[in-house]
């Protein structure tokens, strides 16, 4: 077995291992379980299945991204995107298909606090910066940024300052479609929007003034220092693009825990800002999906949604790519074009029938076909019952044997050896007995040509 084989094998295996675990799951009668946080089929407290619910049940379809972000660019901007909790780093395609996605006129969603999204959103700021170029004020850095620690509010708050209570919601961009029918807004170790970023100046909630972002967790008497933000602090909000070249809406929001199970159970008023989101980023159209980027949550690397979402990636996203998507079906074809089955039908002939095409027998017709189809094994079994057919019929042999045979060349050719003659043989009688076995074309060839040699000393030679 060559390399080209093993290969084969290894990645047939790593391709049909996801099918494999989820026919193994299905046959022994397991059942999915999804653990990890924010994901909309999560069922527990820390689990969004609550949300995806209360969106379904107002007529609107919920999907799901598992594999890579390019896939909702299928959607040419006629979807919700969101973003929630995400702990994977984004990567630059990603990060531009969100700008393309809002450039078409989709909305997205993004709800964090101390994942992955400020680190990753430096281009994002970057490509939507210059949308709005000369219209900022002096002061606004960047579009979207996440303060660090953890928000306290001394003066509105639950059963800890760290599980701030928001009553300071303002009309903004979004004409107060996103604040309409909500008093209060309850947050679990939320951080806050960075005020000073065009998201954070756009607010639509706010903090007390007596609020700041601890980032010493650990200490037991918290209070504000100078290096940590501190003040009235946004923890949401909204812009309508439009103003800037581009159509889409982006509402960003300081805490994805506001919209789990337990929260979501807890707060009418979490319940009536998740609902007024998803209706404001979609245009009040419930025929737009809404679609959850999971690809970006902590999915368990033993599950079959991590391993779909791995190998998937990369053909979604050569699919959607503009550039490859055009030529990635020739990349295909060209890349299985060897382990397709031959278009033309193969002809069922007998084996005394003879090919006139090209003076060609039978014979010569099959040795082509099994040395095209790389089996090799079948060409040397061909060579050989050929040679023993016209041994028996110009030697007049009773019975083919190698003995009789080395009898004859050992006089005609004084360089054959006779050890090295039986051992081939015997390997050509192994490979005859099993047509099946893989060879390397090398070696057939090795044998074809010593089994031409026989060929023209013994049914050749006029002597």
């Amino acid at each position: 077995m060559g390399w080209k084989e093993v290969l084969q094998i290894i990645v047939f295996a790593l391709a049909w291992f996801p099918v494999g675990i989820l026919v193994s799951t299905s046959v022994s009668g397991g059942e999915e379980i999804y653990q990890h946080d924010f994901s909309i089929y999560n069922d527990a407290y820390d689990g969004l299945s609550q949300y995806r619910l209360a969106i379904e049940n107002v007529n609107y379809d919920v999907e799901t991204i598992q594999s890579s972000m390019s896939v909702i660019s299928r959607y040419n901007g006629s979807a919700v995107l969101v973003i929630m909790g995400p702990v994977q780093d984004f990567t630059i395609d990603a990060v531009l298909t969100i700008f393309n996605h809002l450039q078409a006129g989709g909305g997205v969603l993004i709800a964090d606090d101390f994942g992955t999204a400020n680190r990753s959103f430096g281009l994002l700021n970057t490509l939507l910066d210059g949308i709005f170029t000369g219209q900022l004020p002096v002061d606004v850095q960047g579009f979207l940024s996440y303060t660090d620690g953890v928000l306290l509010d001394l003066d509105s708050y639950d059963r800890s300052p760290k599980l701030p209570v928001i009553r300071d919601l303002r009309i903004g961009l979004d004409g107060g479609a996103l604040t309409q029918g909500v008093s209060e807004l309850r947050l679990n170790w939320a951080t806050a929007i960075n005020p000073r970023c065009l998201i954070g100046a756009a607010g639509i909630a706010f903090t007390t003034i007596r609020s700041w972002c601890e980032t010493d967790i650990e200490d037991t008497n918290p209070a504000p220092d100078e290096h940590e933000w501190a003040g009235a602090l946004p923890v949401a909000g909204a812009i309508d693009l439009g103003a800037g070249g581009l159509s889409g809406r982006i509402v960003a929001v300081s805490d994805p825990s506001m919209f789990n199970n337990d929260m979501w159970g807890r707060s009418p008023g979490n319940r009536q800002f998740g609902m007024n989101i998803v209706n404001w980023l979609s245009h009040g159209d419930n025929s737009i999906p809404v679609v959850f980027s999971e690809n970006l949550l902590a999915v368990p690397v033993n599950s079959p949604e991590w391993f779909f979402g791995a190998y998937l990636s990369r053909i979604l996203w050569m699919s959607t790519n503009p550039i490859l998507a055009p030529i990635y079906p020739l990349m295909t074809a060209i890349g299985i074009r060897k382990y397709l089955p031959d278009m033309k039908k193969v002809e069922v002939k007998s084996v005394s029938e003879v090919f006139l095409r090209r003076g060609q027998t039978y014979f010569s017709e099959r040795m082509a076909y099994y040395r095209t189809e790389g089996n090799y094994a079948r060409v040397v079994k061909l060579l050989y019952r050929k040679l023993r057919r016209d041994l028996r019929r110009k030697q007049h042999m009773t019975e083919f044997s190698p003995e009789k045979t080395w009898e004859l060349i050992k006089h005609i050719d004084s360089k054959m050896k006779k050890q090295e003659f039986f051992k081939t043989f015997e390997r050509i009688d192994e490979i005859a007995s099993d047509p099946g076995k893989k060879i390397r074309e090398s070696e057939m060839m090795d044998l074809f040509f010593f089994l031409r040699t026989i060929t023209s000393q013994l049914i050749d030679s006029k002597s």
